[in-house]
């Protein structure tokens, strides 16, 4: 049988996706779902390849104030077959139950069959979220092709970590920003962007994972942390390391000697080298990280969120994959 590579960049893909509370769906939910409901398209390095079939998963995670009664999911391509099935622990589909309620990560197993005739190239296909209850019922279709999350970093070299970062030596890194804060909106929480951005970059070798730790505004700040989560698979328990732009140093007691952390003159910056072993992601070139500010001022905490909210935060599953070539 001829062997065919199609490639599609599907990526760790933040979606989202009205949903029901009961079996119709109600202003309640939608107004929710944009920032509470997480979608993410696992994949080995970002790339999906596929010969006659390919398979992947496509996890969910409802953090909402109710659970959703009916979620369903469709592939739509001109070019392949398919099948979307619920994870055989998927107990109680087609509801996907809200964290608050002790809900978890739930999957759709996708298997993708080419058509006879299809040549080789990059085709779109497209995930169609619906209400299973009413098929009509759209929650949110996503064009694989332009699905983002993955990021690719090129081995580290020549990062000195000396408190006076240069441009040369974080060429290679990946800039993480477009922070948001969770704050009320009417009876609900939703995500507004930060007025104050942090602009925290991420680099890697074998051994080290590397921060630039930039922080904006909140001059006044008693403390003001980042936190790093990693995680070597979506399934794994994250493990953390805070560092303190105030106190120049990191938090993580147990760790804090085996963390190099130097200030910038202006105090505005900090550059970091971690163990890769500390965080748990050494086994791997791929790996998955999420990133927080957290600011103590005036007898009052800000807290911005890179990815996820905060009953999503220590789930893997929000995060983004970062892949060493």
């Amino acid at each position: 049988m001829k062997s065919f590579s199609v490639m599609l960049a599907v990526a760790c893909i933040m979606m989202s996706i009205p949903s029901a509370g009961h079996a119709h769906l109600c202003n309640d939910v939608f107004a929710q779902a944009d920032d509470n409901l997480a979608v993410k398209v696992d994949v080995r390095d970002g790339q999906l390849r596929i010969g006659e079939t390919a398979s992947f998963r496509v996890y969910l995670l409802n953090t909402m104030d109710r659970d959703i009664a009916n979620i369903n999911l469709e592939v739509r391509s001109t070019q392949f077959d398919s099948s979307a099935v619920p994870g055989t622990d998927w107990k109680g589909f087609p509801k996907l139950r809200t964290v608050k309620q002790g809900g978890k990560k739930e999957y759709f197993d996708i298997t993708l069959k080419r058509k006879p005739g299809i040549p080789d190239g990059a085709y779109k296909i497209d995930l169609r979220l619906f209400n299973g209850g009413n098929p009509a019922q759209e929650f949110k279709t996503v064009d694989l092709g332009n699905a983002c999350g993955t990021h690719k970093l090129k081995p580290a070299k020549g990062i000195a970590v000396d408190g006076e970062p240069a441009a040369a030596e974080w060429a290679s890194s990946i800039l993480c920003t477009d922070f948001y804060e969770v704050t009320a909106a009417g009876k609900y929480l939703a995500n507004q962007r930060s007025t104050e951005q942090p602009r925290f970059r991420i680099a890697a070798d074998a051994t080290y994972l590397y921060c630039l730790l930039a922080f904006e505004g909140r001059s006044e700040a008693t403390e003001d942390i980042a936190t790093i989560y990693a995680a070597p698979t979506p399934d794994d328990e994250p493990r953390m390391v805070k560092i303190d732009r105030v106190a120049g140093k990191a938090l993580t007691d147990e760790h804090a000697g085996k963390i190099t952390v130097k200030k910038s003159a202006d105090g505005r910056q900090l550059e970091c080298r971690i163990p890769r072993a500390l965080l748990g992601i050494d086994a791997d070139n791929r790996f998955y990280l999420n990133l927080t500010r957290t600011t103590a001022k005036n007898n009052r905490e800000y807290k911005d969120f890179w990815r996820g909210n905060p009953l999503s935060l220590n789930n893997p599953v929000v995060y983004d994959q970062f892949v060493v070539e």
